[in-house]
C-alpha cells in the first residue's frame, strides 16, 4: 500500500510539472476521476484573487451622498407596535456623517444643552437681586362682624346721665350687633437690597455653576465623537470578519469538493473528507458569528447616533488606517491637560463649593435695605342687625357707614443674624470639604488622563507594527496557502498541512483586520483627549475625525 501510495505521488509529480508547463497536453486524454482536480488547479488564481479583495482600499477621493433628514424619536417616545420597530430603511454613511448625526440627536449631549440653560437662568435670577423689587398689591375683600355688650354697671347714679338722657345705661343692659364690611385696597411696594455679602458670593456661585454645565457641555462633544467613532471602527471590524469568513467558507466547500474526486479516486483516505466536511461546518459556525456581530454593530451604531426606530446605519467606508499619531508621548501628554474641559468641570465645581462656603457664611453678616410702600384703601360697613336690651339707645350705632384711608411709608432695614447655634458654621465646613474632596477628585481624573493617553500611544505604536507583520504575514500564508493546496492534492502533503496552512492563513487576514482597528481606534482615544470643541451650545460644532493641524 505505501509503495502504490508512493507510485501516485509520483505520478501525479509530474503531472503538476505536466499542468504547469506553457502547452498543457491533458486535453489529449484525461481520466474522469481527475477532471475535478483540474477545474481546481484553473480557480486557484481566481481563489486568490478573492482573498486579495477580502481587504479592499478605502474610496476616500469618493464624496458621500447627503443623508435624508434623520430626526431623533422624541424623548418620550415608546413604540407601541411591531411595525415601529421593524427595519425598513438601511442607510450608509462615513464616519463624519455618523458624527454630525449624533451631534443633532444625542440625548445626553442634549442634556448637558438643558444644563447649561438651567444654570444660566439661575444666574438671570441672581442677577436680579441686584435690582429694586417693585409689586403692586390688589384686593378685596368682604368680612362679618357680630358682637354685643353687656353693661355690669350702669351710669344713671352720674350727674347728667338719667333715665330721660339718650345716653343713659341702666345696670343689666345690654346691646347686640353684626356688622357686614366690603372692602378693597391697592398698594405699591418697593424693596432694594442696598448692601448684602451673601448676594455677591451667590453671584460667584453660580457663575461657577456655570462654568461647570458649559465644561461637561464641552466635554460630551468629545466623548461622543470617541463613542460614534468607536463604533463605527467595530462595524467595519464586524463587515471584514464577515467578507473574511464568507471567503474561507466559499474555499472550504471548493477544497471539501477537491477531497471528494480525489476520494472517488481513491487518493486520500476517508478522514481527509471527513476532516474537510467537518472544517467545512466550524467555518459556517464562524460566519454565523461574524453576522452575528455585524447586525449588533450596526445597531450599535444607530442607537448611538439615535436615528428613527426604523432605520439602520451601515459603514459606506471600508476599513481605512488612520495616519500615525503626529505627536510624541511627552508633547500629547502635556497638550491632554491643557483645556481639558475633564479637568476644568472638576475645578470649576471646586470653585463653586468654595463660594457656596463664602455663601453660607455671609448669611451671618448685616444686610442693609430700603423699602418704601404707599397705599389706599376704601371700605363700606352696614350693621343690619341692631339689638338693643336697655343700652346704647342713641346714635352711638351707625347702621351704614363708608370709609376710606391712604397711607405711605420708606425706610431702611438690617438684618443681622447674631448667633444660630452653629448651623452657618456647620454648612461652611461641610462647603469646604466637599470642595477639598472634589480638589482630590482632579488629581485623580488628571493621573487617568495620564494612563489613558499612554495606552493610547503605546496601543497605537503596537498596532502600526501588528499591522506590517499582519501583513507580511498574510503574504506568506498566501503562498503557503497556494503550495499546500497543490501538493494536497497532487498527493505530496496530508489534509493536515492543508488545515493549517487555511488557518494561518485566516488568521492572519483577521489580524490583518484587528491591527487596523485597534489602530483607529487608539488615535481616537488620543483625539478624545486633545480635541478642540466649544464650550458654548448654540454655535457650530466640528468635530473632525483626526488632529486638526495647530
Amino acid at each position: 500500500m505505501w509503495f502504490t501510495r508512493q507510485l501516485l505521488r509520483g505520478a501525479l509529480g509530474a503531472f503538476g510539472l505536466f499542468l504547469l508547463s506553457p502547452q498543457p497536453l491533458f486535453a489529449q486524454g484525461t481520466p474522469e476521476a481527475l477532471r475535478p482536480l483540474l477545474r481546481s488547479f484553473e480557480a486557484y488564481d481566481r481563489d486568490l484573487e478573492r482573498l486579495d479583495r477580502v481587504l479592499p482600499p478605502a474610496d476616500s477621493g469618493r464624496s458621500a451622498a447627503p443623508l435624508p433628514s434623520l430626526p431623533a424619536p422624541t424623548a418620550a417616545a415608546l413604540p407601541q407596535e411591531p411595525a415601529d420597530v421593524a427595519i425598513t430603511r438601511r442607510l450608509k454613511v462615513d464616519l463624519q456623517q455618523a458624527i454630525d448625526l449624533a451631534v443633532q440627536n444625542d440625548p445626553l449631549l442634549l442634556q448637558q444643552i438643558a444644563g447649561v440653560e438651567e444654570q444660566q437662568g439661575w444666574l438671570r435670577s441672581v442677577r436680579g437681586r441686584f435690582t429694586p423689587v417693585v409689586g403692586l398689591d390688589l384686593g378685596v375683600v368682604y368680612s362679618q362682624e357680630a358682637g354685643g355688650n353687656k353693661a355690669w354697671k350702669g351710669n344713671g347714679d352720674v350727674s347728667g346721665y338719667g333715665p330721660n338722657s339718650p345716653f343713659y345705661v341702666p345696670t343689666g343692659g345690654t346691646n347686640s350687633y353684626q356688622t357686614n364690611i366690603g372692602a378693597g385696597f391697592a398698594g405699591l411696594y418697593l424693596v432694594y437690597e442696598l448692601l448684602s455679602f451673601e448676594r455677591s458670593a451667590a453671584l460667584a456661585e453660580v457663575t461657577a455653576d456655570l462654568e461647570v454645565s458649559r465644561q461637561r457641555y464641552a466635554d460630551r462633544l468629545r466623548q461622543l465623537q470617541l463613542d460614534v467613532s468607536e463604533a463605527y471602527y467595530r462595524q467595519q471590524l464586524a463587515d471584514q470578519l464577515r467578507r473574511i469568513r464568507q471567503v474561507v467558507v466559499d474555499n472550504d466547500q471548493v477544497i471539501l469538493d477537491q477531497v471528494q474526486a480525489l476520494k472517488t479516486a481513491e487518493l486520500v483516505p476517508r478522514v481527509d473528507l471527513l476532516r474537510a466536511q467537518a472544517r467545512l461546518q466550524q467555518s459556517r459556525f464562524r460566519l454565523e458569528q461574524a453576522e452575528a456581530l455585524r447586525l449588533s454593530s450596526q445597531r450599535r451604531l444607530s442607537n448611538l447616533v439615535n436615528v428613527p426606530f426604523t432605520v439602520t446605519l451601515e459603514a459606506r467606508e471600508a476599513v481605512r488606517l488612520q495616519p500615525p499619531w503626529p505627536l510624541d508621548l511627552p508633547e500629547t501628554i502635556v497638550r491632554g491637560f491643557a483645556d481639558n474641559p475633564q479637568l476644568q468641570a472638576l475645578e470649576a465645581a471646586r470653585i463653586a463649593l468654595l463660594r457656596q462656603a463664602d455663601r453660607r457664611a455671609a448669611e451671618l453678616l448685616p444686610r442693609i435695605g430700603l423699602f418704601a410702600t404707599a397705599g389706599y384703601r376704601a371700605a363700606q360697613s352696614i350693621s343690619p342687625v341692631i339689638d338693643l336690651e336697655g343700652c346704647c339707645k342713641g346714635p352711638a350705632f351707625i347702621p351704614g357707614l363708608n370709609s376710606y384711608s391712604g397711607d405711605w411709608s420708606a425706610g431702611l432695614s438690617l438684618e443681622w443674624r447674631l448667633f444660630d447655634g452653629g448651623i452657618t458654621a456647620g454648612a461652611v465646613a461641610a462647603s469646604r470639604a466637599a470642595a477639598e474632596r472634589t480638589l482630590q477628585s482632579e488629581a485623580a481624573e488628571r493621573n487617568a488622563i495620564r494612563q489613558r493617553l499612554e495606552n493610547a500611544y503605546y496601543d497605537q505604536r503596537a498596532a502600526l507594527s501588528q499591522i506590517i507583520a499582519a501583513n507580511a504575514s498574510f503574504q506568506a500564508s498566501r503562498e503557503a496557502y497556494r503550495d499546500s493546496r497543490a501538493r494536497y492534492e497532487f498527493g505530496l502533503a496530508d489534509y493536515t498541512d492543508l488545515a493549517d496552512t487555511i488557518q494561518s492563513l485566516t488568521t492572519a487576514m483577521e489580524q490583518r483586520a484587528e491591527a487596523t482597528t485597534l489602530a483607529n481606534l487608539s488615535y481616537a482615544q488620543l483625539l478624545r483627549e486633545l480635541l478642540p470643541v466649544s464650550r458654548q451650545p448654540g454655535g457650530p460644532v466640528l468635530l473632525p475625525i483626526d488632529l486638526p493641524a495647530d
